[in-house]
C-alpha cells in the first residue's frame, strides 16, 4: 500500500513505537516492528520517496521547495533504547535523518509511562486476568460501568491494530478513568509482576547522553511532553506546566537545534486543542505530529502534521503488528 496516491509531490511521515528483536526479548507478546523489517521497509522506503529531512520537509510545507518526487520522513516516539541502540545507527549507515520524539520525565525522574506500563502488563500476563486485576485496583463499585463510557467506534479508531475489546479496554485506561486512578493501579500491578518501576525505566529509555550522541549521527530530537498524558484534557496550567517542563529539559541536556518537532501524545485530533498549539508555539516548538492518517501538502498546518503507521508503510508483513 502506497503512502499516498497523487500526481503532485506530498510529504508521507511514517510513525514508529518499539523497532526490536520481539522474539528474542522478555516480552515477545510485545507489539511492534521486527528489526529485520524495519531495515527492508526502509530500503523500500529510500528506493521509492527522496527521504527528508525535517529542514527540507519544513521547506516544502512553507512552499519553498518542490522535489520531483514524493518525500518521506521517519518519526519515532517514546525514546525508547532501541532507538538509540538500533535504529540510529542504521538510519546514519544510510544518511536518513530521524526525528525522535522523548517523553522527558521518563529519562529525567526514570519514570515509565503508564500507557507502556500497561503495554508490557499486556505482554507478560493473561489478558482477562490483567484487566481484572486491573479493574480490581481501581475499586469501583460497578466494575462494568467504565466500559459504558467508551464509543467503540473511537475507541476502534484509536486502535484500529487491537481486537475490539482491547481497543475498548486501551480507550478507558487512556482517556476514561481518573488518571490519579489509573497510575495508582497500573503501578501497583506493575511493581508486583515486573519490578521496580525505576530499574525497567532505565531499560526501556534512552539517556540524555544517548540523545546527544544521536544528535552527533544526525538525528533530530523533539518533546513528546513531559508526562505523557492527552494534552486537551489537561486544565490550562498543567498543560503549560508540563510542556514548560518539557523544553526545559530539551533545552538543558541537548546540543542546539535549528527545529524543535513535538509529537502529542497519542496523537488524534481530540488529544490536543488550540490551547495546546498556542502553547506550543510560545515556547517556540517549530511544528507538531499528530496520529491523523494522510500525507501532507504545500500550505498545510504545521501544528497538524499527519503521519501514517509504520504498519501501513510498504512493505510490511511482520505477525507482532496485530
Amino acid at each position: 500500500m502506497g503512502l499516498d496516491d497523487m500526481n503532485s509531490p506530498a510529504l508521507n511521515v511514517v510513525m514508529y513505537h518499539y523497532v526490536r528483536n520481539l522474539p528474542a526479548t522478555k516480552y515477545p507478546r510485545l507489539k511492534g516492528m521486527l528489526l529485520d523489517d524495519f531495515q527492508t521497509q526502509v530500503k523500500t522506503l529510500s528506493q521509492t520517496y527522496e527521504m527528508a529531512t525535517l529542514e527540507s520537509a519544513i521547506e516544502f510545507l512553507h512552499g519553498n521547495y518542490k522535489p520531483t518526487r514524493s518525500l518521506c520522513l521517519l518519526t519515532f516516539d517514546d525514546g525508547f533504547k532501541e532507538h538509540y541502540t538500533e535504529v540510529a545507527p542504521l538510519l546514519a549507515e544510510r544518511r536518513i535523518q530521524g526525528i525522535f520524539f522523548l517523553i522527558t520525565n521518563c529519562i529525567e525522574e526514570h519514570k515509565v509511562a503508564s500507557v507502556h506500563m500497561n503495554h508490557f502488563l499486556m505482554a507478560s500476563m493473561d489478558w482477562n486476568t490483567y484487566q481484572r486485576e486491573f479493574l480490581k485496583s481501581l475499586q469501583l463499585p460497578d466494575a462494568e460501568a467504565p466500559f459504558r463510557r467508551v464509543d467503540p467506534q473511537k475507541a476502534i479508531r484509536t486502535y484500529p491494530w487491537d481486537t475490539r475489546e482491547v481497543a475498548i479496554f486501551k480507550y478507558f485506561f487512556n482517556f476514561i478513568v481518573s488518571q490519579k486512578a489509573r497510575d495508582r493501579a497500573v503501578k501497583k500491578l506493575f511493581e508486583a509482576h515486573l519490578g521496580s518501576e525505576a530499574n525497567f525505566s532505565r531499560e526501556l529509555y534512552l539517556d540524555w547522553k544517548e540523545a546527544r550522541e544521536m544528535q552527533r549521527m544526525g538525528m533530530l530530537i523533539g518533546g513528546h511532553s513531559h508526562r505523557h498524558q492527552p494534552l486537551a484534557h489537561l486544565r490550562r496550567l498543567e498543560l503549560r506546566l508540563d510542556l514548560e517542563r518539557c523544553r526545559c529539559l530539551l533545552d538543558k541536556h541537548l546540543h542546539p537545534q535549528m527545529d524543535w518537532p513535538f509529537s502529542y501524545p497519542y496523537g488524534k485530533g481530540d488529544s490536543y486543542s488550540e490551547r495546546t498549539v498556542n502553547e506550543l508555539k510560545l515556547l517556540e516548538f517549530d511544528c507538531s505530529f499528530s496520529t491523523e492518517v494522510g500525507c501532507n501538502l504545500p500550505n498545510c498546518d504545521l501544528f497538524a502534521i499527519r503521519r501514517i503507521d509504520c504498519k501501513l508503510a510498504p512493505p510490511f508483513r511482520s505477525e507482532h503488528a496485530a
